[in-house]
């Protein structure tokens, strides 16, 4: 089943499969990528009600946006769901959308049934707060951090046994054109200084990252599992921070029986 792909008036890009206005699973990618790098959760889930959306500045959504910010991330969507009239969904979000996506949770909570996060950061020390925002400064001067980003985010033999994942990868992340993708990274490096309230994330949550993650270390996400209550942390074997791509069937197993 192939997903169908719309434009809604706010000018959010989307991709669905089976519309369901009472439950649908939302994918949030990460930052300076889009829609596109879900792709083996596309495949594995097109059966069911999913969509998958690019973020402002990323992708076919609206761009040039000099400033953003959680808060207009979280808007953005909500006026995606409100604008298909779904009434509760299920967040995946990885990266920089595991922050938009408990952003979001924070502010609408009552519209979340379950939620997963991959890869979040999360009270990063200021050496770690240090390495991020030196890589954004290479990029804001105009250096490309496209190669050390897939070497960061993918073990050397996947990459050797997998040219096409490595082509796929450097060739959606030269395509960002820096006056979109610095603003978003931007709210990515400053996330430390957005403060999360917890107390009402009640809902069912899924926590996951690879056991070899730099960014967003196994560390991370045992502290935010600490922080919501009602959650499974699941540190996946042999994974960076592509584990949704490297590690796929382990990922979507996950995910199927978290969320279906």
């Amino acid at each position: 089943m192939s997903l169908e792909k719309k434009i809604d008036s706010h000018g959010n890009y989307y991709e669905f499969s089976k519309l369901n206005t009472s439950l649908m699973t939302i994918f949030i990618h990460g930052v300076g990528l889009d829609n596109t790098m879900w792709f083996p959760q596309k495949e594995y889930f097109n059966h069911e009600s999913v969509l998958f959306y690019d973020l402002l500045n990323h992708g076919q959504s609206s761009g040039g946006f000099k400033e953003l910010s959680f808060d207009i991330y979280s808007n953005q969507l909500l006026n995606l769901i409100e604008n298909l009239k779904i009434e509760k969904i299920n967040i995946v979000g990885f990266s920089i959308g595991a922050l938009i996506a408990q952003h979001f949770t924070n502010k609408f909570y009552n519209k979340v049934k379950k939620l997963v996060l991959i890869g979040s950061v999360y009270k990063r020390s200021d050496k770690q707060i240090a390495i991020v925002r030196k890589r954004y400064e290479e990029a804001a001067n105009g250096a490309s951090i496209t190669i050390n980003s897939i070497n960061r985010w993918f073990s050397e033999s996947y990459l050797n046994n997998h040219p096409q994942v490595y082509d796929f990868f450097y060739n959606l992340l030269e395509r960002k054109k820096d006056k979109n993708f610095l603003p978003a990274y931007k709210v990515f490096v400053n996330s430390d200084q957005y403060h999360i309230n917890y107390t009402n994330f009640k809902m069912p949550t899924l926590i996951m990252t690879g056991e070899n993650e730099v960014g967003s270390t196994p560390f991370m996400s045992e502290g935010i599992s600490r922080e919501i209550k009602n959650s499974d942390l699941y540190i996946i074997k042999n994974a960076k921070h592509g584990a949704t791509v490297e590690q796929s069937d382990i990922v979507n197993e996950k995910l199927n029986k978290f969320l279906f």
